[in-house]
């Protein structure tokens, strides 16, 4: 008989995903957020943390629950998207899927997910004083990251013009921010739409949270559809 295969060994060592890593998890369940502290027991071919608690009570997920971790490794802040597997028959473990990738924020923040939404509001913080009255802007954000997005929009702006942005990020929740416009590309031929680049100044950690789990939701939706 041959040998028996070699158990698969832990991909994502460089990126500190080991045992005794501590896991905050945000999972979206039941149309809510929430978020979960517990730390990684064993990644071999998957990753097997503890159950999470809430309360003094286990609180653990359905297989498929969408899962954002994050953890902290050589001073930087490191996240991956996946989902759960399935528990130990004990209960006291459950399984995540190994990741496609482990980022660490600084990229993340960057890496920009195509997007056709609507924004509630999109508007000029610098008003007329005369009548105090919101110079509203209409535009679609057709990408979208934790550090910023890009609004097409037949309206001008320049360079470091300030905006603001109220939008709904579906099965995500609502996110308000201010923010720069950094770069303006003009309309290109045959279309009447110009692009504004723009960078978040002012933006609170929950409505950060709401753009990493709507981004998770969708790249987890890309990756299945082949598109990722």
């Amino acid at each position: 008989m041959g040998a028996s295969p070699s158990p698969r060994k832990n991909p994502f060592m460089a990126q500190g995903l080991l045992p005794g890593t501590t896991l905050r998890l945000d999972v979206s369940s039941g149309g809510e957020g929430e978020t979960h502290v517990t730390r990684v027991d064993d990644v071999d071919g998957r990753i097997a943390i503890l159950v999470p608690m809430r309360g003094l009570r286990p609180r653990p997920f359905s297989a498929g629950t969408l899962v954002h971790a994050h953890y902290m490794h050589q001073r930087k802040r490191w996240m991956f998207v996946t989902e759960v597997e399935g528990h130990s028959d004990d209960g006291l473990f459950e399984y995540l899927r190994l990741p496609g990738a482990i980022e660490s924020t600084e990229r993340r923040r960057n890496f920009r997910l195509p997007a056709a939404i609507r924004p509630e509001s999109l508007y000029r913080l610098v008003v007329d004083s005369e009548t105090d009255e919101p110079d509203l802007l209409e535009g679609t954000v057709v990408d979208l990251s934790e550090g910023g997005c890009c609004i097409s929009t037949r309206s001008f702006a320049a360079p470091g013009e300030r905006l603001g942005l109220q939008a709904i990020l579906p099965e995500a929740g609502e996110i308000q921010a201010r923010m720069r416009v950094t770069f303006v590309r003009d309309p290109q031929p045959g279309n009447r739409n110009r692009r504004l680049h723009c960078e978040f100044t002012d933006i609170s950690r929950a409505h950060r949270d709401v753009i990493a789990r709507y981004m998770m939701r969708r790249q987890l939706e890309m990756r299945r559809r082949g598109q990722l």
